[in-house]
Formats: C-alpha cells, structure tokens, sequence
C-alpha cells in the first residue's frame, strides 16, 4: 500500500491598513444612498477579508439599503440593492410613444420595479394587465412589442 502525502503550504495573510467607505450616521433600510451619507475610516484589513463589502465609494453611491447599516462599518455588498423606482399599488403614468404618436394613462403597479426593468401595471379602466418597462423618474414605459 503507497500512501501518498502532499504538504500544503500555508501563508499568513498579508495585512494592510485601508479607508473602507462606511456610513457616517446609520442608514436606515429602504434609504437610497447619497455622497453626504459616507465617509472613510481606516481599518486592517487581508485581501480575503474585504470579499463582499464595498471598498469604494461609487459601489454605494445612488443604492438603497436593504437593511440597516450601521455607522462606522464596513458595508456588505448584498446589503444594496438598486433604487426601487415604482412601488406596488402605486398610480404611475405609462406612455406609448410611436412614429410621433404618444398616449398617456395612469396604470397601477403590480410590483415594485427598478429602473429598466419590466413589470405588469393593471389599467383600471379597462382591467387589462399590460408589460411596462420602469424608467428612473418613476414613469412606465409601454411598447408595443
């Protein structure tokens, strides 16, 4: 019987010292996410250990919080989500523009939405559901496609 026996070589982790952006004052959830509210602090930190949080500004900046984020800590990345524009039950104004023709009419979300992503809206009117895409202002936009 050959018993065969590999030696793995261990490194200890090189540590630095790094500005992480944290929150300055606690954010609460569902916040989106501005400049004023970061800040830097120092922290020591291995290249393994900052997976998963946000090491810049920019990753933060213009995101809402999914849950609360404490001050002065590191920020999880899963923590952020991207703005919800359009609220469920929300009244939202859809448009349908084509070759110079455009129609307006109020539509009810059936979900929250993102900016660029399709969602259904019921028209009440009518009690159709139709497929409308979010835009950042918090508008629909239908196609006919």
């Amino acid at each position: 019987m050959i018993v065969m026996l590999s030696a793995v070589a261990t490194f200890p982790a090189v540590a630095e010292v790094r500005d992480l952006p944290v929150p300055a004052a606690t954010i609460s959830p569902n916040d989106v996410i501005t400049g004023g509210q970061i800040t830097d602090r120092r922290f020591k930190v291995t290249a393994t250990s900052v997976n998963g949080f946000a090491t810049e500004r920019s990753e933060l900046i213009g995101k809402q919080a999914r849950r609360r984020l404490p001050a002065g800590k590191p920020i999880p990345l899963s923590a952020l989500a991207e703005p919800v524009a359009v609220r469920r039950g929300a009244a939202v104004t859809a448009t349908y523009r084509e070759q110079g023709l455009s129609i307006s009419t109020a539509l009810v979300a059936l979900r929250d939405g993102t900016a660029g992503e399709t969602i259904d809206a019921r028209n009440v009117t009518a009690g159709s559901t139709v497929r409308a895409t979010v835009q950042a202002d918090g508008s629909l936009a239908v196609s006919s496609r």
